[in-house]
This record gives C-alpha cells, structure tokens and sequence, in this order.
C-alpha cells in the first residue's frame, strides 16, 4: 500500500482487487495509516483498483465513520464506480468517477480565450482545454454554472465531460457544427453591422432571463466584497469612490454572463449561443456592456490591439464602427445623448472592474495601463455620478 502526506492530506493508494482474502490485511494497514495522522483529510486513490467486494466496503464504512467524513475516494474506474453506485455507497461518501483522457492533437483550435483554447472535438463535441494551473474547483465550478444556465433557459452548450488532456483539463461540451463567431466576423467584414447587430440583439434577450440568486452570484455584490482588495494599487479613498460608483448600479436577478464580447459566442444553425461562463452570475447588464467596452472601445488608449485574438484583425477604425454599432443596437437608440452617456457609464464600470486583473492575473495588465484605468473610473466619479436608468 502507497501512502503520501501533503497539506494536511493523506492519500492512499487501492491497488489490485480487495477481497475477504485480503481485507483483513488491507483493514490493518488503512487503519495503521489514518492513525498516524489523524487529523488529515483522508483521499483513497483507487486509480489502480481492480474490483472491490463487500468485505472492502465494509473497511471503507468504518473508515469514514472514523474520519467523521472527511474522507473522499478518487479516480474510480467506470466498472469500480458501478459496483459503489449499486451498493448505494456512492450516496453515503464521496466517490469520484475517473475522468477518460482526450488527445487534443490534430484538432482544429475554433477558440482562444485568457484561461483556455476551444478545439473542435468532432462534428457534435467541442473541447475546452484550460491553461495549466488551472484548478479543479474553477474547471467544476464553471461545469455546474453552464448546466444551471441551460436549464434556466440562457442559449448555451450542454456541459456533459470534464476530460483530462496531458498535464491539463479540459471540458467537453455539445455544439453541433458550431462556428466561433469571432472567426466568422472576420471572414466576412463585408456584413460587420449585421454581425454586430445580431449579437447585441442576442445579448440584450440573454440579459432579461431571470435567475436563481442562489445559484448565479450578484455580480455587484461580489465587486464590492473584492473592492477592499485593491488596496495595493489604490488609496482607502479612491476605494471609496469606487465603492459609490458600484453602488449606483440597479439591482437584478437577471443573467450576466460576465465576460460577454465576440470571442465567448459560437454560431450554431445561425443562432447564437454564449460559452466561457466561468464568471456567469445576475445583476445589471452594464457588467456584460463593459466587456464589449474593454475589448473594441478602451484598446486604443492602452494596450496593442495586435497583441490581442480580438481586435489583431481589425482596424482602429473597424473596431470603432463595432463598438458604435454594437451600443446602439443594444440600447435600440439613436439618441445621441443618450448613447454618449450610457457610453460614460460602461467605460467607468469597465475600468474599475479591469483593475481586478491585477489580483486574479498578475502581470497581465502593466502598472501604468492599471493607473490610467483607475484615473478613468475616478474621473467619472469626481464628475459627478449620473443614475443608471436603462436596461
């Protein structure tokens, strides 16, 4: 039997077939294992068993009363993972299923965001591998809220698959024959306004779908709880202003995806359906404006547009006419005061929420670009805080 102990956990290795000829044997050495280190969590590897009868149930049951349920079995084989499932073991402790491992060789790459690369699985399936690092709680997190938003009714992709692809993990979902959207935007310039007027058309019924609070956090309320945060980069009282900005944005129980621009949208049978909803929640559309906002209006002023799969295809100018159109279609509005200070109000909120970046990614943003993101949100809150009445 291998055991290992990191970071308060112990994991032990199942290996081979565990029996009434060995359970015994087996009893003993778990037990001797558990009680040198009685306060770990206890992780039971079975990547490497075979079969387990209910002679070896029986010392996982007392296991777990043991370890007050601190205690979680691995990387079980689909056939192993049968005989829990049957037995009702798999209700009373935490068994998790082995997950298939997929090649991404060879695959065509339909997609790249910051956190993962899209490839094209087969005609029907989609793959989204994440960067390394990446955590199995995101990768879970993100599964569970792309389910929750297909049941409450967002047009997205069915998640069905998390995968592991060589050191990394990746996700499988359902998109048959889907088009990244992006791409076929930059195929056909020659209809850029129809493009851009279908996908604010897209977001703008996307963003009056209600949802359960309880399963989509309030992208505002989480804001503010990450506010304080920012300390090392601003002062206590331009955090306050910050703070007033954020609380001057209406409250709702409608879906946000939190990263909505033209790189987390694929074309299915000429609709569209939004993917990447690792920062999904509710609250008011003005989050998911700032995403289109930081992406196709605040470029010029600080970052490359080359250095960016966005905006390295498209003119300054091109870029301008998307962000034009895009807010015009989504406010239904041709009023030009009304645009203008609508336009004001995302670039404020887009710019303070792009300061996070300097927590959740070091490095990505330069120390100056950040500065001038947060004298822009500053700028607005000094101006005077105009009411959010739209959407």
């Amino acid at each position: 039997m291998q055991k290992t102990l990191e970071n308060n956990k112990l994991t032990i290795s199942l290996e081979g077939r565990i029996d009434s000829t060995n359970a015994t044997e087996w009893d003993d050495q778990i037990n001797e294992a558990v009680d040198e280190n009685p306060e770990a969590n206890i992780i039971l590897d079975a990547s490497k068993l075979e079969y387990i009868s209910s002679a070896g149930l029986r010392i996982l049951m007392k296991l777990c009363k043991k370890s007050k349920n601190k205690m979680k079995v691995t990387d079980v084989s689909s056939e192993v993972y049968d005989i829990f499932e049957v037995t009702g073991f798999s209700e009373l402790i935490n068994v998790e299923k082995a997950m298939r491992r997929v090649s991404k060789e060879g695959l065509e790459v339909i997609g790249k965001g910051a956190t993962s690369e899209v490839y094209r699985l087969d005609k029907e399936t989609v793959l989204k591998v994440f960067k390394p690092g990446t955590s199995m709680e995101i990768i879970r997190n993100e599964n569970q809220r792309s389910k929750n938003a297909f049941l409450s009714g967002i047009p997205t992709a069915i998640s069905y698959d998390i995968v592991k692809v060589g050191d990394c993990y990746g996700a499988v979902y359902e998109l048959l024959d889907a088009k990244d959207f992006l791409t076929v935007i930059e195929n056909d310039k020659e209809h850029l306004v129809d493009h851009i007027r279908k996908f604010a058309k897209a977001m703008r019924e996307m963003h009056k779908i209600e949802v359960d609070p309880q399963k989509f956090p309030p992208t505002k309320a989480g804001s503010l709880y990450v506010l304080p945060r920012l300390e090392g980069i601003c002062t206590k009282e331009e955090i306050d202003k910050l703070r007033k900005l954020y609380e001057t944005i209406p409250d709702r129980n409608t879906f946000i995806h939190g990263d909505c621009h033209t790189g987390n949208v694929m074309l299915q049978n000429d609709e569209l359906v939004f993917i990447d909803l690792m920062t999904c929640g509710c609250g008011h559309p003005v989050f998911d404006l700032g995403s289109m906002c930081s992406v196709y209006h605040m470029p010029p002023k600080f970052g490359s547009r080359e250095a960016s799969p966005l905006t390295r295809n498209f003119t300054e100018e091109e870029s301008k006419l998307m962000w034009d159109t895009y807010l015009r279609s989504y406010l239904d509005s041709d009023d030009e005061e009304f645009i203008r200070k609508v336009e004001r109000q995302v670039t404020a909120i887009s710019s303070a929420r792009t300061l996070f970046a300097a927590l959740f990614m070091p490095g990505l943003i330069p120390a100056s670009h950040l500065e001038f993101l947060k004298k822009t949100a500053l700028a607005y809150v000094d101006e005077g805080l105009e009411p959010i009445n739209w959407g």
